[in-house]
């Protein structure tokens, strides 16, 4: 007859086991995909303003406005497994003095 401690660690060792065959699983069943697409990037009404930083030294300074038309979809990057989709945009520019 067993004791208590043996049947204990049966069921954890069973416990663990099972956990990690579906981490296998789990990873697996995403890490095929393929999470990128192509995106139209359009600007609109570009704004270039000379502002006075009140913050610091009170020299004017360049603000630039714009407005962006981003053509994308995104349907297929949503699985079981995401649940928020983050995006962010970053732009280079060049000007005569920098």
């Amino acid at each position: 007859m067993h004791s208590f401690f043996s049947r204990l660690n049966t069921l954890f060792a069973f416990t663990l086991t099972v956990l990690a065959v579906l981490t296998i699983g789990v990873f697996f069943s995403t890490f095929f995909e393929k999470y990128q697409d192509t995106v139209a990037i359009g600007v609109n009404k570009p704004i270039v303003k000379h502002m006075t930083d009140f913050s610091a030294n009170r020299k004017k300074n360049d603000l630039g406005v714009l407005q962006l038309n981003l053509d994308m979809n995104l349907d297929h990057l949503f699985d079981w497994n995401v649940k928020q989709l983050f995006l962010y945009l970053v732009a280079e520019y060049m000007t005569p003095t920098n």
